[in-house]
Parts: structure tokens; sequence; C-alpha cells
């Protein structure tokens, strides 16, 4: 991903082929969450309405950079995360070993699978404490739409990824690791989903009232 351009990504992900796919797609719009969040701290950094929170902007956009970063790499990482999977399922099953053995495979390779949109949903998750810390700053003026739409573009990697953990973990049969990686993406999706929703809430009326909701109404949609 990092080295194609959006046309041939594109191009790739409508192709039959299925690499990359959903998965990876998600990827990408966490990405495009970082790169707003980083665009809206760079505008405001040098202003002198935020001189005193310069050294805090530069560290939420600094911070963004780095999980643009990681969503590239996520991007790539899920693309071929599911290979062991089929790789797996093509194993002969004539004989009871080699049934254990192709179930053993299949679920290792799954385990493997879900861990990319783990990673994913874990660093929206930090994302979206970047738009919280921002708002925080009482930005102001139409910039704000782009925070609500980074924080949308957040919201949605976060569900999509959650899917894609589920997809993996229908899979597997022992129940000690299914349980642990759904209970984990659980964690990230209610504290992430929290935070996304106040965060939309609040700019929304922002951008409907040209001002900050008052602590009482802030969270309400």
């Amino acid at each position: 991903m990092t080295d194609q351009s959006i046309s041939s990504y594109l191009d790739q992900l409508q192709s039959k082929e299925g690499i990359p796919g959903g998965g990876s797609a998600t990827a990408l719009i966490g990405a495009m969450s970082a790169a707003l969040i980083r665009m809206v701290s760079d505008i405001q950094k040098d202003k002198k309405a935020y001189f005193e929170h310069k050294e805090n902007i530069l560290e939420i956009l600094k911070k963004a950079e780095n999980l643009r970063t990681s969503f590239e790499e996520l991007s790539e990482e899920d693309a071929l995360a599911f290979e062991p999977v089929s790789q797996a399922y093509k194993l002969p099953k004539e004989t009871d070993q080699q049934k254990a053995e192709r179930q053993e495979a299949i679920e290792k390779g799954l385990h493997g699978a879900a861990q990319p949109p783990l990673k994913m949903m874990k660093a929206t998750v930090q994302v979206l404490e970047l738009y919280d810390k921002l708002t925080k700053l009482d930005i102001k003026g139409s910039i704000v739409n782009d925070i609500a739409v980074g924080v949308l573009f957040a919201k949605t990697t976060l569900q999509s990824a959650y899917l894609n953990v589920l997809v993996n973990t229908n899979g597997i049969k022992q129940e000690p690791i299914r349980n642990e990686l759904e209970r984990l993406g659980n964690v990230y999706l209610v504290q992430g989903e929290e935070i996304a929703d106040q965060l939309y809430a609040d700019s929304k009326y922002y951008l409907m009232h040209k001002k900050w909701p008052p602590s009482d109404v802030k969270g309400v949609q």
C-alpha cells in the first residue's frame, strides 16, 4: 500500500482475487482518520490562540503521524494474514490424523488473521483519544468539520475491524482462545465507540451553533 497510488490500490481491491479485501480497506480508512488529525494539528500549531498549547499540539501531530504509518503497515499485513488459513483449508483430510493436523493449522491461521484487525482497533482508540485531546483545546472554525469527518472515519474503522475479528474467531473451536480474542475486541469496541459518539455529537453541535456545547450537553446527540 505504501508504494501504491490510490488508483492502483482500488484496482486491486475491486479484483476478484480478494487480496486486498475488507480488512486492508479498513486500515486505509484508519490511516485517513490519522492523517486528518495530523492536518488539523499542523494548521493549529502556529496560531497565536494556541501558543500555550503548542507542545501538546505537536505531540498530537507526531503521534498521528506514527499511527498513520501503523495503519498503512496494517493494511499490508491484513492483506497477507489470511493466506495461511487458505493454505490450511487445502490440507488433506482423509485420515483422523490429517483431519486433526488440518484443524490445528486452520485455527493457528485464524488466530494469526485476527491479529491485524485487533491491532487496528487498538490504534483506532488511540486516534480517537488524540481527537479528544485536540477538541479540548477549543478548536474553532470550519476545520471542526474535518474533526467530525475524522471521528466518523475512526468509528467506521473500529466497527469494521471488529467484524474482521469476528469472522476469524467464528472458525476457532478452542473456546479459551476464541473468547479471549472476542473479549479484547469488545473492550476496544466499547471504549472507542463511547469516545467517538461523544466527539461526533460535540462536533455536530459546534457546526450547528458555532460554539462547543456546555458541559451538561456534551455527548448528547
